[in-house]
């Protein structure tokens, strides 16, 4: 608040202070009446005017007659209301000067309320105004500086923050005054260098201290320049910043220099460390002045520890003045020297290779000394090595009993002594390529072409052939030849020898020719397997396929029944037999390959479990399964494989097991692997039986339980398991019981194929909606009328051929919906028969079912290559062949107590839930896969209360097929 405002004040609030608090007021203060004339004044008027207080009732105009028009008229408005007033106005003195004066001119009231004249408040700025003029003056020629020189200097606030424009880096960095204020400048360095150019920046603003740093700066051509930026800080009085001033200097050529000198004296420092050789620097006085890393580690010594000194100080007097006098002499002369010396340091002893030249400055003038020295020790006792080497060898040529020859850079044998020696040619016979007829006929065009080819391209010769000997024998002889290379790269001889390996090669002819016998005989034992198995199968297609269609039938007698359960009893059991020779030529012929699906964990292993389970009960023992918990719900392997080690490990123990029990435990193992383990309380076999019952037809136990199969369920068993990495242990004690196991790794799947179990849906007696038409083409009566007599009382239409022309005619007959075929025919076979339909357009999407006895696997893979759908071994088992229908022709089966595979589920909504209790427990066994649990747990919960039975049947139902996902969504729902 200026003075003048406060006088105002002081007025306006008490009339009765008025005359003081004008006379002492800190600005000129007049007050007129409605006349002009003066009321009253301050005593900084009186002074900055020059008057006397005589003025007092004086008219203004009459102390100031000179007065121009324009102020009249602003007293005039004043009079009249307004208030008037300027911030600066000059006035020119007689001197010269300009006066510059701040006024105010406002009116004052009676107590009435009228204007009673006019107060006059005025303060004299000119000392202000000149310092502002002074400041601005300054600040032009400071811009004009800024616009002058060649760097950027800039000026920020206290808080660092650009505010204002700079001309000088909008030009060199191409910046707008947008882009670069606040922190935008940063925008312009390098990214690699903008965080610690901001620490540097904000740490210096927070403590009010000096901002130095190197970084690279964009120049409007887009290159980055090197710059050193440093700006100080422009304190106030009381140590606070008032401003901050700075400069960006451009140091990019030094600081490329700097960085070329560095490079090259890492480049200079590298290459001295990175040779193996000594490397050093010596004064006129032969004291060392630099040494590279190698030789301190030579001397064992810091680097700083040789510096300064000369060698006396360092080697044993002796070799020291070896050493100097070299020295001195290459001092003297001027000359580069290189020359080997034998130095003995501590207790090693060293041959070394030194090259000393003299040093000099830039005008010629001798320094001292430049040295390398390469320790050439090991190459010394190579040479050596090889001198004696040599001298051995001369010495082996003479005493050696084999042929040692040698031949020119183009192959012309120069040394046969030996050669003609053995063969009885003489030195005409074998000059030039002559030597080449004691070769056999059938392999000289062989030997010389070896021999050509390795003298084109320099490289080892090497061949066994047959040589003549003197008395006309031939005997196969290994040669060996090496080209010894110049300098240039180039052959300058051969060396040779030839070897006698006849015994030997006779030896291996042998081995070939039993091997070859052994290969033959393995394929013909395969071949006669294979056709036996061809031929055993035909009839037994017959056997079990009506035994099957026979237990079919409604109008049999209990004794009838089970007459022909022993017939198709026998019959698996002797297909079991065979599929296990024909699984151990296989795997003896390596054969057999692992095929891996994807499928479920625990419904897989639920379905071997109860197989077992029921053997089990029907002998009158305890089966066992535990199941650990987290096992993997999909597995990739190859699920026919493992069910098939699996039921033979579970059968033998339920076979070899008259009371107790039978556990079958998985879980997991070491480093994640999944463990099977099958103990029993059986009869135990005894401790040297226990690795001879893996190989074939070997079994343990008494006579009686080892007539019941091959022997070779466990060789076999062994050698799948070993296919999938592992190998099955045994743990035996007789008449405690056994424990056999392996563990394999088993990769968890995502997308896996839950394993089916038929439906306990009862006998199936009929199609729903459709009666499909089916071909059945066979050369064998029997196999044709098994297929037809299961098919068609179910209400399928049957048609027959008896080979593959007689097929295809049918096929355009009696179009029918699928085709079953076998492959082996006469006139036209299965393969040409699948091919023809897959070839015809109108037929071309029949479904065909390859069924065939043939065993090798190459007939099944081709016939799924040319066009089948599916393979079906003979003998047909009826739910496999009915289940393939169902499933390629989409059929709804209709069983004898009327029930459909699709049969309408119970809405949920209409299902009463048991406790939320319970539903958990339901849950938590939903997610392990135990099926057989929520089955037990179900019947449970159906004896609470009748009205949960519509939800327990629908519970057992999903759990017997496997349903996990559709039982978690049925617990889900109740949420």
């Amino acid at each position: 608040m200026t003075g003048y405002n406060q006088a105002e004040i002081a007025l306006r609030q008490n009339e009765a202070y008025l005359p003081p608090a004008i006379e002492h007021a800190p600005v000129a203060i007049a007050i007129f009446d409605l006349e002009m004339r003066y009321l009253a004044v301050s005593r900084r008027l009186l002074e900055e005017y020059n008057l006397s207080d005589r003025i007092i009732g004086c008219c203004y105009y009459e102390i100031f007659p000179d007065i121009p028009p324009e102020r009249k008229q602003i007293h005039q408005r004043c009079l009249a209301g307004a208030i008037e007033q300027c911030d600066e106005a000059p006035y020119p003195q007689a001197d010269g000067t300009v006066q510059w004066v701040r006024w105010s001119l406002r009116p004052w009231h009676t107590t009435r309320g009228e204007i009673g004249g006019i107060m006059m408040f005025s303060e004299n700025i000119t000392q202000h105004k000149q310092t502002e003029i002074a400041l601005r003056h300054s600040e032009e020629r400071y811009k004009s500086l800024i616009s002058a020189t060649s760097q950027v200097v800039w000026i920020l606030p206290p808080n660092g923050l650009v505010s204002d424009d700079n001309p000088a880096w909008r030009e060199f960095t191409g910046q707008t005054w947008e882009e670069f204020q606040g922190w935008g400048w940063l925008d312009a360095i390098h990214p690699d260098d903008r965080l610690f150019t901001s620490e540097a920046w904000e740490k210096a603003v927070k403590n009010s201290t000096l901002y130095q740093v190197q970084h690279r700066l964009r120049r409007c051509d887009g290159e980055y320049r090197y710059m050193l930026a440093r700006g100080v800080p422009i304190l106030e009085t009381d140590g606070s910043v008032r401003e901050w001033v700075g400069i960006h200097t451009d140091i990019h050529d030094q600081k490329q220099a700097e960085i070329t000198l560095i490079e090259r004296s890492t480049l200079l420092r590298s290459i001295l460390e990175s040779t193996p050789d000594f490397i050093f620097v010596k004064d006129l006085e032969s004291r060392y002045v630099a040494v590279n890393s190698n030789l301190a580690n030579f001397f064992g010594k810091p680097i700083d520890d040789i510096i300064g000194k000369d060698d006396s100080e360092l080697f044993p007097p002796d070799i020291a003045r070896g050493i100097i006098d070299k020295d001195r002499q290459i001092l003297t002369t001027g000359t580069i020297e290189t020359y080997e010396e034998d130095v003995s340091y501590g207790d090693t002893r060293s041959i070394f290779l030194s090259t000393k030249t003299p040093w000099l400055d830039a005008e010629g003038n001798t320094l001292g000394i430049l040295g390398t020295t390469r320790n050439i020790t090991e190459r010394k006792q190579a040479e050596l090595a090889l001198q004696q080497s040599e001298e051995k060898f001369r010495s082996l040529i003479k005493a050696i009993s084999q042929i040692i020859w040698t031949a020119d850079s183009e192959g012309r044998v120069t040394n046969l002594t030996d050669w003609r020696a053995y063969t009885g040619q003489t030195d005409a016979e074998m000059s030039g390529f002559g030597w080449l007829y004691a070769i056999h006929p059938e392999d000289r065009q062989q030997t010389h072409q070896i021999w050509m080819q390795a003298i084109e391209n320099k490289s080892v010769y090497e061949t066994e052939c047959r040589l003549r000997g003197a008395d006309g024998s031939y005997q196969y002889f290994q040669t060996r030849g090496v080209p010894i290379l110049n300098q240039d790269g180039m052959i300058q001889e051969w060396m040779g020898i030839c070897i006698n390996i006849h015994d030997r090669k006779q030896a291996e002819m042998a081995l070939t020719q039993a091997k070859e016998a052994a290969e033959a005989a393995s394929y013909a034992k395969s071949e006669f397997l294979a056709n036996m198995s061809h031929e055993l199968r035909t009839p037994l297609n017959g056997i079990l396929g009506y035994a099957q269609i026979l237990q079919r039938s409604k109008h049999l007698q209990e004794q009838e029944r089970s007459r022909i359960d022993v017939i198709y009893q026998c019959g698996s059991h002797l297909l079991t037999l065979i599929n296990d020779i024909l699984d151990l030529s296989k795997i003896e012929a390596q054969k057999v390959e692992l095929m891996p699906t994807d499928f479920h964990f625990p419904a897989f292993l639920q379905g071997v479990a109860e197989m077992c389970r029921i053997r089990a009960e029907l002998k009158g023992i305890q089966f066992n399964y535990q199941l650990a918990a987290e096992l993997p719900i999909g597995i990739r392997a190859d699920e026919k494989r493992l069910r098939q080690v699996l039921i033979n490990l579970l059968s033998n123990a339920i076979k070899f097991t008259d009371t107790g029990s039978v556990t079958f435990t998985i879980s997991y193992a070491l480093e994640g692997k999944i463990r099977f383990e099958i103990r029993d309380t059986g009869i135990g076999i005894v401790t040297e039986k226990q690795q001879v019952i893996f190989q074939p037809f070997e079994q343990a136990g008494d006579r009686r339980r080892q007539n019941e199969g091959t022997g070779l369920g466990l060789a076999i068993s062994q050698k799948i398991v070993e296919f999938m990495g592992s190998t099955i242990q045994v743990q035996s004690e007789v008449d405690v019981g056994s424990i056999f196991w392996f563990d394999v790794n088993l990769p968890t799947a995502n997308e896996w194929v839950k394993t089916s179990q038929a439906d306990d849906y009862g006998q199936i007696i009929g199609i729903k909606d459709c009666r499909p038409k089916v071909l059945v083409v066979d050369d064998k009566w029997a196999n044709r009328s098994v297929i037809a007599n299961l098919l068609d009382p179910i209400g399928f239409e049957i048609a027959e051929a008896i080979n593959g022309q007689e097929g295809w005619q049918k096929v355009c007959e009696f179009q029918p919906d699928l085709v079953i075929t076998d492959l082996l025919m006469p006139k036209i076979d299965g393969f040409n028969l699948i091919k023809r339909i897959r070839e015809s357009e109108a037929f071309k999407k029949i479904v065909i079912i390859v069924s065939s006895a043939s065993v090798f696997e190459t007939d099944q893979h081709r016939s799924l290559e040319v066009g089948g759908d599916e393979f079906l071994p003979k003998p047909i088992q009826a739910t496999d062949l009915l289940q393939k229908l169902q499933k390629y022709l989409h059929l709804e089966w209709l069983y004898e107590e009327e029930k459909t595979v699709n049969q309408q589920q119970p809405e949920i909504a209409d299902l009463v839930a048991p406790s939320i209790a319970e539903r958990e427990i339901l849950y938590e066994l939903a997610m392990k896969g135990n099926f057989k649990g929520i089955i037990k747990q179900a019947a449970l919960i159906a004896k609470v209360d009748k009205k949960y039975i519509p939800f327990a049947q629908q519970l057992h139902q999903l759990a017997q097929e496997f349903q996990d996902q559709e039982i978690l969504t049925l617990l889900e729902s109740y949420k």
